[in-house]
Formats: C-alpha cells, structure tokens, sequence
C-alpha cells in the first residue's frame, strides 16, 4: 500500500507543477493581451477581431484532436480565455 501511495504522491506532485506552468503561461498570455490593447487603443482598432478569433479556435481545435483531447473541452476554454482577453484589452480602451 506504501508503494501505490508514493505513486500517487508523485503523480500529484507532477499535476502541480503542470498546473504552475499552466499558470505562468496564463500570465504570459494575458499580458501580451494588455499590451494588444494598449496597441488597439492607440491605433483605434476594436479589441474583438471576430476573423482572427475564428482561425485562432478551428487551430486550436485541429490542435486538441491531433492530441486527443476533448474539443469540447478546449473550446470551452478557449471561449474563457478569449472572453478573459477580450476585457483586458477593452481595460486599455
């Protein structure tokens, strides 16, 4: 029993620095929203891009089949983060 919870604690262990990854990229990404919207603002271009949001989420798509993961899923998320995005860079408005 000792051995299968060493391997759970590992297991663990490795969910949270994916999940610190997960949210140093989050960071990164918002970031380079901020200063999207700061660029927008300046150049008077609207922050919602409807053709570039599309291309991005069918990428993105195409991108979670080839790895197997639930589309569902990634569109979900994606529809967060882009939502998410979209306010941040309305901020800079």
């Amino acid at each position: 029993m000792n051995d299968n919870h060493n391997e759970l604690d590992e297991l663990r262990s490795q969910i949270d620095a994916l999940d610190e990854q997960l949210l140093q990229i989050l960071a990164q990404r918002m970031d380079s929203a901020r200063r999207i919207g700061q660029y927008k603002k300046a150049a008077g271009i609207a922050p919602l891009d409807t053709e570039r949001w599309q291309s991005l989420l069918e990428a993105q798509l195409s991108r979670a089949k080839s790895l197997h993961l639930s589309q569902e899923f990634i569109s979900k998320l994606y529809e967060l983060i882009h939502e998410y995005s979209l306010e941040i860079e309305a901020d800079m408005s």
